[in-house]
């Protein structure tokens, strides 16, 4: 399983690294989403900074983000922040976004550190 999930005081760091893959990505959300922890989250990262390998595809991308409509839902407080630098990974992402099934503020980082600052000015 090429995750790690971190829960933290009022959220959950999620850690990509290796080769990631559609069904792996999927296995993370709902690992997130299905936790009795995820109604109280603040917020959500994302941190892709150390994968290798990264599948993609508009169809998943797609189906992953209208996912996201009764999970945030569940919990509409959830802020979400992604740490990615590749090329291939940021584009995904900023699809992932332009889709607007997320009505969660979701912003893209390149640091990990830049992310942990917008999420302590927005919790």
């Amino acid at each position: 399983m090429p995750y790690k999930l971190t829960w933290e005081r009022s959220g959950v760091y999620r850690q990509y690294y290796g080769d990631m893959t559609i069904f792996e990505r999927r296995a993370s959300f709902d690992a997130i989403c299905s936790d009795p922890r995820f109604d109280d989250l603040r917020y959500a990262i994302t941190d892709y900074l150390a994968v290798n390998a990264y599948e993609v595809r508009k169809d998943a991308t797609m189906e992953i983000a209208a996912l996201h409509i009764g999970a945030l839902r569940t919990n509409p407080r959830l802020v979400i922040a992604a740490v990615a630098d590749r090329p291939d990974i940021v584009a995904d992402i900023q699809d992932f976004i332009k889709l607007q099934f997320t009505v969660a503020p979701y912003r893209l980082f390149s640091t990990l550190d830049d992310a942990r600052r917008w999420i302590d000015r927005v919790d």
